[in-house]
C-alpha cells in the first residue's frame, strides 16, 4: 500500500511542479466564477529495504511525475552508460546534503525543456543571450573554430527533493544539478554540396572544470532570480556537480570529478573534487592501475571459462571510490543447450565469486545472458552477505 500523506490543491501543485503561463484578465470581460478545484492526493511510495538506501518517491494522484526535461538526455548523451551513471550517481550525492531518512525525490520540475534547450546551445547575444556554451571561436573556417572553442556542457540533469512540512504536505527542500561535460567533443561541418563531414576534439580537463564552474554559478543565479517561483530558490540549498562523460565508444561510463553546495540565498561555495572512476576487466589500464583487482577478476573469469569445454567471454566492470573497488559487475554471454545448464553455472559462479573476491565490502553482480541479449540468470553479493542467485524462467 501507498502511504497517503495529505492533500494539495492544485493551486499548491503549480509551486511544486513549476512554471505556469499566468493570463490577465481583460477588466471589460466578464467575470466568471471558476468552478471548484478538486484536491490533489499526494502518496509517497513505501520504503523497501536495499544495501542502495534509494529515495522514496513522491507521486500525484498514485501517478510519477516526470521530469520536464523526460527524455531529452538521450539526445544529447550519446554514450547510454554516461547517462545511466549521470542520473545515479547524481542521486548519490544527493544524500550528502539530503537525508533520505527526510527527504523524497521527485524529477525536475523547473527547468522547462525549451529553456533547458536554449541553455545548452552556444552564447550568441541577439540570437541566443542564455546560451550555456561559448561563442565559436577564431578561425578561417567552421572547423578551426569550431575546435578553437569546443562546446563543453552536454547535458544538464535537475533533482528536486521535497520535505514534509508542519501541515503534513510536501514541500521543496532543495535542488541538485547535474552538469554532464564533454571530454571530446564531437561536431559536424557541411561543405558546399551540402555534405557533412563528422569531426571530433580532446578537451582539457582543466579548461572544462574552469567552463564548468564559470555554468555553474549562473545556473545557480538563475535559479535564485527573484523573478523565479517568486523568488522561493533562495530559500533552499542548491547543490551542483561536475559529470565527466567519457568518448562514445567507450566500454565504461564517465564518472563525477567535482561538487559544490550553495547554501541558500548563497552562492557556491568551495568546490570538492571526488575521486571516482570505472575500469573494465580485462584491460591494460585496470592491470597498471589495480593490478591486484584485476588479478582476482582474472581468476573468476578462468574458473568460469573452465566449466566449459568452448571458450565463453566474460568481462567486468570495477567501480572505484578513492582508489578502493566499490561494485563489480561481470557479464557472461554464452551459447546455452539447456536450462539445467544455467541453473548449475548459475551455482557454480555463486560459489566462484565467494571463493575469488575476498573482499566482503565489495558488491558483486553478475549477469548470465544468450548470445541474443537476453538475461538467463543473475548472482548478486552484497557488502557483508552470502551471494543470492535467481534464474529467470
Amino acid at each position: 500500500m501507498l502511504k497517503r500523506w495529505g492533500l494539495l490543491s492544485l493551486t499548491g501543485l503549480l509551486f511544486l511542479t513549476g512554471c505556469f503561463p499566468m493570463f490577465q484578465q481583460d477588466e471589460e470581460d466578464p467575470i466568471v466564477e471558476e468552478p471548484q478545484q478538486e484536491e490533489q492526493v499526494v502518496d509517497i511510495v513505501p520504503r523497501v529495504s536495499t544495501p542502495e538506501n534509494y529515495y522514496q518517491s513522491v507521486l500525484y494522484d498514485r501517478s510519477y511525475l516526470h521530469g520536464q526535461s523526460r527524455g531529452f538526455g538521450n539526445s544529447v548523451v550519446y554514450n547510454r552508460l554516461d547517462l545511466d551513471q549521470l542520473e545515479l550517481g547524481l542521486t548519490q550525492i544527493a544524500k550528502e546534503q539530503f537525508d533520505p531518512e527526510e527527504y523524497f525525490f521527485r524529477e525536475g520540475q523547473f527547468i522547462a525543456r525549451n529553456e533547458l534547450n536554449n541553455w545548452l546551445m552556444r552564447y550568441d547575444e541577439e540570437g541566443n543571450p542564455a546560451g550555456l556554451n561559448p561563442e565559436l571561436g577564431e578561425g578561417e573556417t567552421l572547423r578551426e573554430q569550431e575546435e578553437n572553442q569546443p562546446r563543453y556542457l552536454s547535458h544538464i540533469l535537475e533533482h528536486n527533493y521535497l520535505v514534509e512540512n508542519e501541515s503534513g504536505n510536501y514541500e521543496l527542500g532543495g535542488i541538485v544539478i547535474g552538469l554532464s561535460m564533454n571530454s571530446v567533443y564531437n561536431f559536424r561541418v557541411e561543405d558546399d554540396q551540402g555534405r557533412y563531414y563528422l569531426y571530433e576534439t580532446p578537451i582539457n580537463q582543466e579548461d572544462m572544470e574552469r567552463e564548468g564552474q564559470r555554468i555553474a554559478d549562473i545556473i545557480v543565479q538563475r535559479l535564485r532570480d527573484q523573478s523565479r517561483e517568486e523568488g522561493v530558490f533562495n530559500n533552499i540549498p542548491i547543490t551542483v556537480a561536475m559529470f565527466k562523460e567519457q568518448p562514445r565508444q567507450s566500454t565504461v561510463p564517465g564518472n563525477y570529478i567535482m561538487q559544490s553546495t550553495a547554501p541558500p540565498g548563497e552562492g557556491l561555495e568551495r568546490w570538492q573534487r571526488m575521486n571516482e572512476r570505472y575500469y573494465l576487466f580485462p584491460s591494460s589500464s585496470a592491470n597498471e592501475d589495480v593490478s591486484n583487482d584485476a588479478a582476482q577478476f582474472q581468476h573468476v573469469k578462468d574458473d568460469i571459462q573452465s566449466f566449459f569445454d568452448t571458450f565463453v567471454g566474460v568481462v567486468g566492470r570495477g567501480y572505484y571510490i578513492d582508489n578502493q573497488l566499490q561494485e563489480l559487475t561481470i557479464e557472461v554471454p554464452l551459447r546455452y543447450q539447456g536450462k539445467a545448464e544455467i541453473v548449475a553455472l548459475t551455482q557454480y559462479a555463486a560459489d566462484v565469486i565467494s571463493q575469488r573476491i575476498n573482499d566482503q565490502n565489495v558488491k558483486v553482480n553478475l549477469y548470465i545472458t544468450s548470445v541474443a541479449g537476453k538475461q538467463e540468470s543473475m548472482v548478486v553479493r552484497n557488502p557483508g552477505e552470502e551471494p543470492f542467485i535467481h534464474v529467470f524462467e
